[in-house]
């Protein structure tokens, strides 16, 4: 293109635009306000925010009153979990968890009993 028709459509368009402000401001600024408004809601939009939930191992405890019957490898096999190396050393986590120093327990009684579940937390990307 020549520099002369270049500079003819440039200032035609600057003198549309200027033309637009001068007679109708209003129609400007809704335009402008509407443009601006546009641009925001795509940012807002178009953010990807995504909670995930993450499962982890959690060690509670459970009150469990001892019945007829129960004993502490039976009570053990109700709730021992992947995480102990085997019954005798969950058994032996009861005892320390409780301050028994023998298997012995009694009937109508209460005992603790740790364990491990699972439980989600959320956690959230950008």
């Amino acid at each position: 293109m020549s520099k002369m028709f270049y500079n003819k459509r440039r200032n035609y368009h600057n003198h549309l635009l200027f033309t637009v402000i001068e007679r109708k401001p209003a129609v400007f600024i809704t335009g402008t306000i509407i443009l601006t408004i546009m641009i925001l809601a795509m940012g807002i939009l178009s953010t990807n925010v995504s909670a995930k939930k993450i499962p982890f191992r959690e060690k509670t405890v459970v009150s469990v009153k001892i019945e007829e019957g129960d004993t502490l490898w039976s009570i053990a096999s109700q709730y021992i979990t992947e995480e102990y190396q085997d019954m005798n050393t969950y058994i032996k986590e009861i005892k320390k968890t409780n301050g028994l120093f023998e298997d012995t327990i009694h009937e109508g009684k209460y005992i603790i009993v740790p364990y491990f579940k699972t439980k989600e937390v959320a956690t959230s990307s950008w």
